[in-house]
C-alpha cells in the first residue's frame, strides 16, 4: 500500500502553513531573495564553499568557481521552497514532478520478500526524492537521519518527512534496529556522502582527487545483513521536476573485496556531483580530517 501524505496539521509552526499557502512560483521567487541575503549579507558557510570548491576544481579558474558558488545558493534557496511547498502538495502532484526510473530494481526485490539497502547522495532535491519513494513504493521506507543540533528545527524537518510516510531512524540506533527487525520486508535508506566523525569507521578512498573519509556503515552494514544494495542517482531536469533513477550497487549473495562497495558508492556519487556541481552540499565541511600518515584503508 502506498503512502498518502497527510493533511497539514499543527505539527507544523504557523510560519510554515503561512508558506505553504502561497503559490510554489511566489515561494521560488520568496526563497531566491533570502537565499542572495544568505550569501552576500550573512555570507553563511560562504568561506566553506569556496575553500571546497578551490579543493575539488582547482583545474577551473576563480570565475567558473564563483559562479558554482553562486548557483549552489540558489539551488538551496528552490529547495526550501519546494519542501515548504510539499508540505500541503498532494501525492499526485509530487509523483508528476518526480520521475522514477528503473524502480523495478526495488519493487521485484522486495516482492520476493527481500529487504533492500537504499543509498543516496546529498545532490539535488533528496527530500523530494525521499517523499516520492514512500509515495509510491507500496513498502516501509526508513531513512537513517542524524538530529540537527536546533530542536525546533529538527521537528520541522522531521514532520516534513512524516507527512510522507518516511520512518526516521537515528543513525546511531541503525544497526541495532536493522538487526532486530532484520526479517522485515522495507527499505532502509542513508544517505552516507558527508564526512564521518572521528569517532566513526571510517575507509579512506580518492575521492575527487583527494584523500577523502567515507563511512564504513554502509558496507558493514550490506555485509552484516547480507541485504541488495541498490543507489539512487536524483537529477534535477528543471525547475521543479527530477529524475529518479535506480542503480544497482551491491547484490546481497556477492562476495566483494574490503572496501569495494563504498569504492563503488564513491564512484556513483561522484558522477552525480560531477554532472550537476551546483546542487551537490558544497556548505559542508567535507574535508575537514586530513588522513593519518600510515594510515591504514578502513580506520
Amino acid at each position: 500500500m502506498t503512502a498518502t501524505p497527510a493533511t497539514t496539521s499543527p505539527a507544523f509552526p504557523w510560519w510554515v502553513r503561512g508558506l505553504a499557502a502561497l503559490p510554489l512560483p511566489l515561494l521560488y521567487a520568496l526563497f531566491a531573495a533570502l537565499a542572495w541575503l544568505v550569501r552576500v549579507a550573512v555570507r553563511f558557510r560562504w568561506r566553506v564553499t569556496v575553500l571546497n570548491l578551490d579543493t575539488a576544481f582547482p583545474q577551473q579558474d576563480a570565475r567558473q568557481r564563483h559562479g558554482i558558488a553562486v548557483a549552489n545558493y540558489q539551488h538551496f534557496g528552490q529547495m526550501a521552497a519546494e519542501m515548504i511547498a510539499a508540505t500541503r502538495m498532494s501525492r499526485e502532484e509530487l509523483l508528476d514532478r518526480v520521475e522514477f526510473r528503473n524502480l523495478s530494481l526495488l519493487r521485484e526485490r522486495l516482492a520476493l520478500g527481500r529487504p533492500v539497502l537504499l543509498l543516496a547522495s546529498h545532490q539535488s532535491n533528496w527530500d523530494w526524492g525521499m517523499y516520492a519513494m514512500a509515495a509510491t513504493l507500496g513498502f516501509p521506507v526508513d531513512v537513517a537521519y542524524k538530529p540537527m543540533k536546533s530542536a525546533a528545527a529538527d521537528r520541522v524537518l522531521c514532520a516534513m518527512r512524516q507527512r510522507w510516510g518516511v520512518n526516521l531512524v537515528p543513525a546511531k540506533d541503525l544497526l541495532s534496529d536493522l538487526l532486530q527487525r532484520r526479517r522485515e520486508v522495507r527499505v532502509i535508506a542513508m544517505l552516507a556522502d558527508q564526512s564521518p566523525r572521528t569517532s566513526e569507521h571510517q575507509r579512506w578512498l580518492t575521492f575527487l582527487g583527494r584523500d577523502t573519509a567515507f563511512y564504513a556503515g554502509p558496507e558493514q552494514m550490506a555485509r552484516a545483513t547480507r541485504y541488495d544494495a541498490v543507489y539512487v542517482s536524483l537529477r534535477r531536469v528543471r525547475r521543479g521536476r527530477y529524475v529518479a533513477e535506480c542503480l544497482p550497487l551491491a547484490e546481497g549473495s556477492a562476495a566483494l573485496a574490503p572496501g569495494e562497495f563504498t569504492e563503488r558508492y564513491a564512484r556513483l556519487v561522484e558522477a552525480d556531483l560531477l554532472a550537476a556541481p551546483s546542487e551537490w552540499t558544497w556548505g559542508h565541511r567535507r574535508w575537514k580530517h586530513v588522513r593519518p600518515a600510515g594510515a591504514a584503508e578502513v580506520s
